[in-house]
């Protein structure tokens, strides 16, 4: 273990369905580096390192030490900032390397100190340029730091690593350092127990086990059998010097209880003792090293066991301890490919070579019924081949495996218009899968949405193809950083979950809307796999069309990977094989015997299933399931509170805020009442849709929770009404400063369409009867996608957050109050009526006679709106904060070395600190038959009252570029092209002009 310094704040078509694991909390393991030779050694990774700031709990300064490049520190937006790191002795320091993200210093020193007080600068420019700065210093200190003084944005300073080589030092030990804004010998404000787990005598049931009380979450809670005496007690994972416990009583406290303190959870030592305990909350300091601390009760105050909503512990200095993470085994065999530092084409080659027909089939297929996870594809020990575990799905570890974080959906981290967000939420999820020992990630789900009555449209990224790549790659990247490969579906044109028929839809609308995210989480992410849908596209299944698979995969994105079948979704041996399939799931009816046939007869060719045996064993060589023996468990619980928190984070930053006429953010001065409506606020809330982007939540705090308690303790009052009983729901509003109404759609569910975008269950009425009795209302909606608001000139505020996983009830209380200013834009337009959209018709929604009429072409969503001039209830890119921003200063570069780049400026007009995100579109000749504009770039900036900063964004000629049926390619034609920036595809302040020369052709890769 390591103890390290936080900062004080921080289908239904598969069925298959595992018990739930009990809920332990566990700590995210980082990635190992080894240590460079002796005269340079790397002294500082694993050692503790803190900073000046972090932006969030995502990005603390232990981050920056973990050998990790896909975690980073990342500072608060302000000069000057630090992050240093102890190395535990004195040490002679004689390079430094930092790699910086795209938030570098420009101008800084390197410093060292013996004492952390007295600094000596050992290196200082104003010119750095961020990349990876090697560094050749010289000088001696325990302490080593960087000290920024101007960035080269407006972002804080950002480091993926921060190493530090030379020789001395000290190995990781438990010793705690000194924290950030703490002083060593205070107490920190960091509950250290939230980075343990929990054990107890007993647990009342399943329901209200130990875990329950290190979750953050007040709305959960262990409770003990009926009996004396009982305990409670949390493994620190380290040695840490205790200075305080915190105990916050369910109504069934104790009246004795002790607190005590164990190196080895045998031997126990008493901090504290009462016999005259009050409950409610308590805050007790103690003094002592331990690494187990429990609460041990000996008489209760009720009739019921004793029952705890949350147990804290708190440390000098805030620190906290981390796992270290448990080394890699080799892969088991003696096979001369296995463990080998050959190439990969060479050892796939070598294995290939002795491989039988009926063995290469072997791996082209899955096996059904698995045996744990749902899809499998069986080994063949006798050739070291290890089997590929598969798991739905992209809102994190689905399919009943407990123990996960539910994650938000994809429409909601859509609008975070976040791609960073996007990676390290892949990270998080690639981790949990990786602990559960999954291979093959099924997701992200990149379809477009067509209309917002589709099932699965909350899995998505929305209804823009260049939003929708950008997510797509930084999510990718993300998993596969964690040595899970991510399959990307569903290629292509499913967006309906029950169609009349066969899709009927041109090629240059399925090139230029239905297939570029697919080709850019393959180009910018780098997928592993691809999944072949359900749909059926012009006469043709996906899995055997090669208008889906060969020509936009293989020929025009380079892809290398393996394409794999939806769970029954191959329909032929010869046609798939040769369109493109490599892998048939979840059994082997059409690639196993019939495929060995065919190969035999010729209508497969031999060089065909060798190329796909080819595409498999090549992704199993290069995420290294021939060098480390198989790990992880599917019972394991592989959730953390840091893992929780990226959900949280994704909620808050995802979540939009559609209307404000100044009742936001909500005031806590006493005396003022808060009436929370629906059942959505409480045990109902929707957090995730139904089907395989199901994800089991480990927790989930209710908005209720959250409301009540970010107001405790200021006098306001809340009060709670499920809203079944209208005029009790409209009486109690009446009667309240400010009304809360959170209302949820149940509309997102595989399998199943939905013929209405208003909210069911009378929730309509519920709104407009709660508005009537008090204007102050605000909405808060669930929603699988775009919903009619028939009520939205009667309410004060709205907010939408799609389904935003386990962390809602957190997000949505900083949000409510202004702890957190709403950032999030909308990835989909929301219409006024079923009859202004753009599958307005029957034959186009749900289809006749046989067939899906994508008539539209490529005006989906926003495309549509704007050719149309309709105006849409709210529009694709729009999202209010509370602040205000302006746009100005557009400059936009003649193209150079195949890219142009744009810059703007924006400023915070405003009185608050607040995110706002640019968005950059382009506007073709009219003589392309493009649409209007369409989204070509964006950039989230956070900027404080008055201040103002650049954004940056460079285009590919791809950005100027169109299908071309005739040519069969895509080409940039000469002309001016229009470029325009705002914040939402109907709020572009910003126009200018770029030209392109002449008409070229644009490769995708």
């Amino acid at each position: 273990m390591t103890v390290v310094a936080l900062p004080a704040r921080l289908r239904a078509r598969k069925t298959l369905l595992l018990a739930a694991a009990s809920l332990v909390l566990v700590a995210w393991t980082a990635l190992v580096v080894l240590p460079a030779s002796a005269a340079t050694t790397l002294l500082s990774q694993g050692r503790p390192a803190t900073a000046s700031s972090s932006e969030n709990a995502a990005f603390p300064a232990t981050a920056a030490v973990d050998g990790n490049a896909g975690t980073r520190w990342s500072s608060a937006f302000s000069d000057p900032q630090w992050i240093q790191v102890d190395l535990g002795a004195p040490a002679t320091i004689s390079q430094v390397v930092l790699q910086w993200e795209t938030a570098a210093g420009k101008a800084f020193q390197i410093q060292t100190s013996n004492d952390a007080a007295s600094w000596t600068s050992i290196y200082s420019t104003t010119t750095g340029a961020g990349g990876t700065q090697t560094l050749n210093v010289s000088g001696t200190g325990r302490y080593v730091r960087m000290y920024g003084t101007a960035r080269t944005t407006a972002y804080g300073y950002s480091l993926w690593e921060f190493q530090v080589y030379g020789s001395g030092g000290t190995t990781p030990t438990s010793a705690p350092p000194t924290t950030p804004n703490t002083s060593p010998g205070s107490c920190g404000t960091t509950n250290a127990a939230l980075y343990g787990t929990a054990t107890a005598s007993s647990a009342e049931n399943d329901g209200s086990s130990a875990a329950a009380a290190i979750d953050d979450n007040t709305g959960s809670r262990w409770s003990s059998l009926f009996s004396d005496p009982q305990w409670i007690q949390v493994d620190l994972g380290a040695s840490l010097p205790v200075c305080q416990v915190k105990l916050q009583w369910e109504a069934a406290y104790a009246t004795a209880f002790q607190i005590q303190l164990s190196a080895n959870a045998s031997a126990w030592t008493t901090v504290y003792s009462t016999t005259t305990g009050t409950g409610g909350t308590q805050t007790i300091p103690v003094s002592g090293s331990a690494r187990y601390v429990r609460m041990y009760g000996t008489a209760r105050a009720t009739g019921y066991g004793y029952s705890l909503w949350e147990f804290g512990v708190y440390t000098v200095g805030g620190v906290v301890a981390t796992p270290t993470p448990t080394p890699t085994q080799p892969a088991p065999g003696n096979c001369p490919w296995v463990n080998s530092s050959a190439s990969t084409a060479s050892k796939v080659s070598q294995l290939l070579g002795q491989m039988s027909l009926t063995q290469k089939t072997m791996i082209l297929h899955g096996t059904n019924p698995t045996k744990t996870y749902i899809g499998e594809v069986v080994g063949i020990p006798s050739l070291c081949i290890p089997t590929i575990n598969f798991q739905d799905g992209p809102s994190g570890v689905g399919d009943g495996l407990g123990g996960v974080t539910q994650m938000p959906d994809g429409v909601t981290t859509a609008a975070t218009f976040d791609s960073a967000y996007a990676k390290l939420y892949g990270q998080t999820i690639g981790a949990e899968f990786a602990a559960k020992g999954v291979n093959v990630a099924l997701g992200p789900t990149i379809n477009m949405i067509r209309d917002p009555r589709w099932g699965r449209s909350f899995e998505t990224y929305g209804e823009d193809p260049y939003l929708a790549g950008q997510m797509a790659a930084g999510d990718v990247q993300g998993i596969q950083s964690q040595g899970v490969m991510a399959q990307v579906k569903h290629a292509a044109a499913y967006n309906i979950e029950q169609p009349a028929g066969t899709i009927i839809v041109d090629r240059r609308t399925l090139q230029e809307i239905y297939l570029p995210a697919f080709q850019t989480a393959i180009t910018q992410g780098n997928a592993a796999s691809v999944m072949c849908g359900y749909s059926n596209v012009n006469n043709v299944p996906a899995c055997q069309n090669p208008q889906l698979l060969n020509i936009p995969l293989y020929q025009q994105a380079g892809f290398t990977g393996f394409v794999g079948s939806d769970w029954g979704g191959a329909h032929s041996t010869v046609e798939s094989a040769n369109a493109g399939m490599t892998m048939e799931m979840p059994g082997g009816y059409f690639y196993a015997d019939f495929l060995a046939q065919a190969v035999q007869n010729g209508q497969v060719s031999q060089a065909t299933l060798d190329t796909m045996v080819t595409r498999v064993l090549t992704k199993m060589f290069d995420f290294g399931m021939f060098n480390k023996a198989p790990s992880g468990s599917s019972t394991a619980t592989v959730t953390s509170y840091a893992h929780q928190q990226v959900a949280v984070q994704g909620a808050t930053e995802g979540t939009v805020l559609l209307k404000n006429n100044g009742v936001l953010p909500l005031s806590t001065a006493s005396g003022s009442s808060i009436a929370v409506i629906g059942v959505d606020a409480g045990a109902g809330t929707q957090t995730i849709g139904g089907g395989s982007g199901t994800v089991t939540s480990s927790g989930t705090t209710w908005p209720i929770t959250g409301i009540q308690n970010r107001v405790a303790g200021t006098g306001v009052t809340v009060t709670y009404n499920e809203g079944t009983d209208q005029n009790a729901a409209a009486t109690l509003a009446r009667n309240s400063t400010v009304a809360v109404v959170f209302a949820s759609d149940n509309y997102g569910h595989e399998e199943g369409d939905n013929t209405s975008l208003n909210l069911p269950n009378n929730q309509d009425a519920l709104i407009a009867a709660v508005a009537a009795a008090n204007p102050r209302t605000v909405v808060v909606l669930n929603n699988n996608a775009a919903i009619l608001m028939p009520w939205l000139n009667q309410v004060a505020g709205v907010f939408e957050g799609f389904y935003d996983g386990q962390g809602w009830g957190k997000a949505i209380a900083a949000l409510l109050f202004g702890d957190a200013n709403p950032s999030g834009h909308l990835p989909i337009s929301f219409p006024t009526a079923l009859s202004n959209m753009p599958t307005s018709t029957a034959a186009q929604w749900p289809g006749v006679n046989g067939q899906v009429q994508y008539s539209e072409g490529m005006q989906i969503g926003y495309r549509w709106y704007d050719a149309h001039n309709v105006a849409p209830l709210f529009p694709f890119g729009f999202g209010l904060s509370y602040t205000t921003f302006g746009f100005s200063n557009l400059h936009v570069n003649a193209i150079s070395g195949n890219q142009a780049t744009v810059t703007a400026t924006v400023t915070n007009t405003g009185s608050r600190a607040g995110t706002e995100v640019a968005q950059l579109y382009v506007g073709h000749p009219a003589a392309n038959g493009e649409p209007p504009h369409q989204l070509q770039g964006f950039q989230r900036i956070t900027l404080n009252p008055g201040a103002s900063g650049t954004v940056t964004f460079t285009l590919p000629m791809r950005a100027f570029a169109h299908w071309d049926d005739a040519s069969q390619t895509w080409i940039a034609s000469a002309g001016s092209y229009q470029i325009l920036v705002g914040d939402s595809s109907r709020n572009l302040p910003l126009t200018g002009t770029e030209t392109v020369a002449t008409t070229v052709t644009v490769p995708l890769h």
